[in-house]
């Protein structure tokens, strides 16, 4: 039931903001560069211990089709070429991974945001998540994660693989 409650209500998103997509210049398809900076994430906030993150290789770009009145985005595109080895500080073992795919974020009026995931990305989950158990994931398929107001995520759309580098680096 949550799987369809989640895919209505990421429809209804898209429905809703079509209409409200900013206008662009004829040619101008809004993407600009973006870029992941490398990374250290402490011991116990993700894995039980400190992961540190260096950009391989980074040619990503963003949009943002449809802002609210304010101006903040309330729909955004994520895509390119993202390779990142990661590095647990303890043991020194490393793996490089692929998280090239691209990601739609639509952020709500009451702080939740849904991210729709395809192809290859990275997804740090805090180890004290509740509502999908914590570590630092690479997906591979088609996956919807719903990020509440309170920073807990879930993961009710999984159509694909995921591997947990917390197990992979321990």
């Amino acid at each position: 039931m949550r799987v369809v409650k989640a895919l209505v209500l990421a429809a209804a998103i898209v429905a809703a903001t079509a209409g409200t997509a900013a206008a662009s210049a004829p040619g101008d398809d809004g993407w600009e560069p973006s870029s992941t900076p490398p990374f250290v994430i402490p011991a116990g906030d993700v894995c039980s211990f400190e992961v540190k993150g260096d950009i391989v290789r980074d040619r990503e770009r963003m949009r943002t089709p449809a802002t609210y009145p304010d101006g903040s985005p309330k729909v955004q595109d994520f895509e390119g070429v993202l390779v990142i080895r990661y590095t647990n500080t303890s043991n020194h073992k490393t793996v490089v991974r692929d998280a090239t795919g691209t990601i739609r974020v639509y952020y709500l009026a009451d702080g939740t945001r849904i991210l729709q995931l395809h192809g290859h990305n990275a997804l740090p989950i805090k180890a004290a998540n509740v509502g999908f158990p914590g570590g630092d994931y690479i997906t591979h398929g088609d996956f919807v994660v719903i990020r509440h107001p309170d920073g807990n995520r879930e993961v009710p759309v999984r159509l694909g693989t995921s591997e947990n580098l917390c197990d992979t680096l321990a």
